[in-house]
């Protein structure tokens, strides 16, 4: 599976070599009809796209796609409630692990301990959580919810599972069950696969 792009891409689609053919990017394929918005059943995928680029290209349509930022601003675009994504992950970890200090914070969201305490500052400034110094170690500040971010964080979770709802009336009761597991797999296997890249790199 051809995982560089090697041409620039084309909007909605593999990029066309101006050599002797087209070259496989990582990019979607062109639709069908150019009026259409870019959709799998509409997509024209080719004999050139094996069954392993196909998925690595709708893995990324469903992470990074258009898609994903409509879905977003859905969910915590909330009028005058609206919130940005990485303060929600930190309001999510805080609700779901506080009290809680920055570098804990940091781990649980797989970021810079810096990146945390920006999101905190804002969250602290609307409101949302107080930070408070540990019982045990004084020198250790926790990150702590206010009643007005647990109101804050219900009402953006409950926003998002109606829409999830919304979106898995398609499937089955088995069929989300297989989603899950196949979706677990593969991130299991894409941090298996880049952790064995890291060690290669060292």
């Amino acid at each position: 599976m051809n995982l560089i792009d090697t041409d620039q891409q084309g909007e909605g689609g593999p990029a066309q070599s101006t050599g002797s053919g087209a070259r496989r990017t990582l990019g979607l394929p062109r639709v069908r009809d150019a009026q259409q918005s870019w959709a799998p059943e509409s997509a024209d995928w080719g004999d050139e796209w094996d069954l392993d680029h196909k998925v690595a290209a709708l893995w990324r349509a469903a992470r990074l796609g258009p898609t994903v930022e409509r879905l977003r601003r859905h969910v915590l675009g909330g009028g005058s409630q609206s919130i940005e994504p990485g303060q929600f992950r930190a309001l999510d970890a805080v609700a779901g692990h506080g009290p809680v200090s920055i570098r804990t914070l940091a781990d649980i969201m797989d970021v810079e301990p810096s990146t945390v305490t920006r999101a905190v500052v804002r969250l602290e400034t609307d409101g949302l959580v107080f930070k408070r110094r540990a019982d045990r170690d004084h020198r250790e500040v926790l990150v702590e919810l206010t009643d007005l971010g647990a109101a804050r964080h219900q009402y953006f979770v409950d926003r998002a599972y109606r829409i999830y709802e919304e979106i898995f009336t398609v499937f089955d009761t088995s069929e989300r069950a297989l989603l899950a597991d196949l979706l677990e797999r593969m991130l299991v296997s894409t941090d298996t696969a880049l952790a064995r890249l890291d060690a290669r790199a060292l």
